[in-house]
């Protein structure tokens, strides 16, 4: 027999590097694209958390799914973009100036009363400011029109400050700095167990009045916002963050054509957005995805149930329909079954092995449960994010985790060698002219920032070994949770096990020292409760472009790093002058509380010396023998049936919320391809883009009523 590549898929392997927008003029980047991009960003930092925090509405970048960005792009591509179509004229340009010239002086006049804070100010002049540039490249036969490349650059930026804005750093940091002084009382012992064992760098904010006026308000605090005491602390956390950063783009660099290329994974929750860029054209002013039928039959579901949510806060007369019901299962142990419209969309993209894996080993692992509650196999340790309920599901879960990723290294062994051989300068053959860094500049990132994230520890009163340590492993979890995301498409996910637990409870806290247990106990403000990280939503931008000319590309690394600085200084500057104008605590109670004293309390639990924790490390080791032996028989076993990829996070109680709909929607793709077959998957696909769509503009429109009605609390859809 003979064997061979047939022609159409070795014609696709040969061109599948080129873009679909090659050889087209009109793709270039230009300065309209940074101008609508560095805005949206802008507003996205700055919406994010007045939305949760003023609003207290629902949650725009909380999770992978990053709704703020899709919403705001929607947004875009179906309004802000048609207008500059339309304005594109003399006449229209002139038009469009007069009229949201004149919006805008209606709604702001006399202009004595304007208040910087205002979402709605910021984003009207943006308007306007757009209105007047677009007037003069009108007159010159130009637009502020984007193409497809200025709008993969947009949504781009947008992935990358949803990683920064809320959950995912600005949130976290400014309360985890400032409360241990505010919050220390007689009772919690901190002032007399965590004080002696501060850095002698200021690296935390105290103003001399255990920073009353940041968590209750200049207007009963008294005096002014003391901004001397925060620039030493800034200054060191902007170094430590600069490191993170840089190092976690440039090993979603380097993993990019392994993931993209070799093994191609599906990347679900970037189909939004490429289905709207290949639909977008210059000459249509409507998208071409908004103009199926499905899509908008999609989006009127989670629309119409959210909506009822939303309508019912404002008047309890208006029925709300159930999403979330409860199943038991075996001895204490229940099945929650939650229906997410988003989940099941982004679920419907993905390999229906990988689908089947998730909620079977989720499944599982309620049995697991109830085996430890009758075995009696209970640990005296505490787990603060993850499997908390479970410590030993915790160390088996981030085992499998560590694991998969030590086997997927292990498959890209090539890439990875040619990679290495390009940053010394002996690969001449390796072609990186595709990717947005070369590979040199990659790996010197990479390197460079882990090791300055090292020495900073170091700096700081951690043993350096430790630190060097804490920084791989807190690494390799990134590049596990990121893995999950783009191969699974799981829009909500978590590490089963945090870096700081594992080092610290695992190695134990005499190895550590005390000084070295509270540095990483600090590190919870960018390694613990992150259901967002930048190495993620990196990824997933490197995945859009694919569909960019590769001469484009090198531009997204410098637009990656602008929304890197628009999204945290944004969000600092938001959060920071909400906080000294109404107080932190009354704005969210879990950022500006909770979140910290979870992170002080584990660290004074951790101050007594311990050894390491064996049975916890048993564990460890079974989950990940247990994770390598499933990804063989993956590869080598084709009646293995479930992807292995749910065993690391099957027993998370974010799992919980998630799996029923990965359910639903494995169920759903198993039925249309056996009665419709790939034609009918592929023609069903706009529906479930369109359940995406839908939830997240459910979300975003909501907000908006909110803010101009005044409601407060009314949350929606949060996975």
């Amino acid at each position: 027999m003979k064997r061979e590549i047939p022609g159409d898929y070795h014609h696709y392997l040969e061109n599948r590097g080129q873009s679909i927008l090659s050889g087209e003029g009109q793709q270039k980047l230009t300065f309209r694209g940074f101008w609508v991009g560095c805005f949206l960003s802008f507003f996205l930092a700055i919406g994010a958390p007045y939305g949760n925090m003023i609003i207290r509405g629902s949650y725009m970048a909380l999770d992978f799914s990053t709704p703020g960005a899709i919403f705001l792009f929607l947004f875009l591509i179906g309004v802000l973009n048609a207008l500059f179509k339309l304005a594109s004229g003399k006449g229209s340009a002139l038009g469009f100036l007069g009229v949201v010239g004149i919006g805008w002086l209606y709604s702001y006049w006399p202009l004595t009363d304007l208040d910087p804070y205002s979402p709605g100010l910021i984003f009207s002049t943006f308007l306007l400011l757009s209105a007047a540039i677009n007037l003069p490249a009108a007159l010159r036969g130009y637009s502020l029109a984007l193409n497809r490349s200025e709008l993969i650059l947009v949504y781009a930026m947008l992935l990358i400050v949803s990683a920064l804005c809320t959950m995912g750093l600005s949130e976290q940091i400014l309360p985890m700095i400032t409360a241990i002084f505010y919050f220390a009382s007689p009772q919690n012992k901190w002032a007399e167990k965590l004080f002696p064992h501060l850095p002698e760098r200021q690296i935390m904010v105290n103003d001399g009045m255990e920073n009353k006026s940041f968590y209750e308000g200049l207007s009963k605090a008294g005096g002014g916002i003391p901004y001397e005491s925060w620039v030493e602390p800034l200054f060191w956390w902007g170094l430590f963050l600069l490191a993170l950063y840089v190092s976690m783009i440039s090993i979603a660099v380097i993993l990019r054509r392994q993931w993209v290329e070799r093994e191609r994974l599906s990347y679900p929750i970037t189909q939004v957005g490429l289905a709207m860029v290949r639909e977008e054209e210059s000459d249509r002013l409507v998208n071409g995805l908004f103009r199926r039928p499905a899509f908008w039959i999609g989006c009127a579901i989670p629309l119409f149930f959210g909506s009822l949510i939303a309508l019912h806060r404002y008047n309890p007369a208006y029925p709300v329909a159930r999403l979330t019901w409860y199943l038991p299962l075996v001895g204490t142990q229940r099945l929650q079954l939650t229906l997410s419209f988003a989940m099941i969309g982004f679920s419907y993209l993905i390999n229906a092995n990988i689908a089947a894996g998730i909620w079977f080993f989720h499944i599982l692992s309620k049995f697991e449960k109830e085996f430890f509650l009758i075995a009696g196999l209970k640990s005296d340790q505490k787990i603060i994010f993850g499997v908390g309920d479970f410590p030993f599901l915790a160390y088996q879960g981030v085992g499998a985790l560590i694991a998969m990723v030590l086997v997927s290294l292990w498959v890209g062994r090539e890439h990875f060698r040619n990679v290495f051989l390009k940053a010394i300068g002996r690969g001449d053959d390796v072609d990186d002219s595709d990717e947005i860094l070369s590979y040199r500049s990659a790996s010197i990132g990479a390197v460079g920032g882990m090791l300055t994230m090292s020495i900073w520890l170091w700096i700081m009163g951690t043993p350096f070994w430790v630190s060097c340590v804490f920084i791989g492993v807190a690494m390799l979890i990134f590049i596990g949770v990121t893995r999950i995301v783009a191969e699974a498409g799981l829009a909500a996910v978590r590490s089963p096990m945090i870096a700081p637990d594992l080092v610290i409870q695992g190695l134990g806290s005499g190895l550590v020292g005390p000084t070295g247990v509270l540095n990483l106990s600090l590190a919870c403000l960018w390694v613990a409760d992150i259901r967002v990280f930048v190495m993620a939503t990196c990824s997933n931008a490197l995945k859009l472009t694919e569909e960019m000319e590769p001469r484009n590309r090198r531009l997204v690394f410098w637009a990656i790093i602008l929304a890197l600085f628009i999204g945290a200084m944004g969000a600092f500057w938001m959060i920071f002058h909400m906080a000294y104008r109404h107080g932190g605590i009354n704005l969210n109670s879990w950022f500006f509380k909770g979140a910290p004293q979870t992170a002080y309390n584990s660290a004074m639990r951790s101050l007594e010396p311990k050894g390491a924790y064996w049975p916890g490390l048993g564990f460890f080791m079974g989950g990940g023998v247990v994770m390598a032996v499933m990804m063989w028989a993956r590869q080598r076993l084709p009646w293995w049936p479930f992807h292995p990829i749910g065993f690391p996070i099957a027993a998370n109680s974010m799992m919980n919320h998630v799996w029923f709909s990965v359910f639903l929607a494995w169920m759903l793709k198993k039925v249309v391809l056996k009665f419709g077959g790939a034609g009918m998957y592929h023609r069903s696909q706009s529906f479930f883009l369109g359940l995406i769509a839908g939830q997240f503009m459910c979300n975003g429109l909501w907000l908006i009523i909110d803010y101009f009605t005044g409601r407060v609390g009314n949350s929606i859809f949060w996975v």
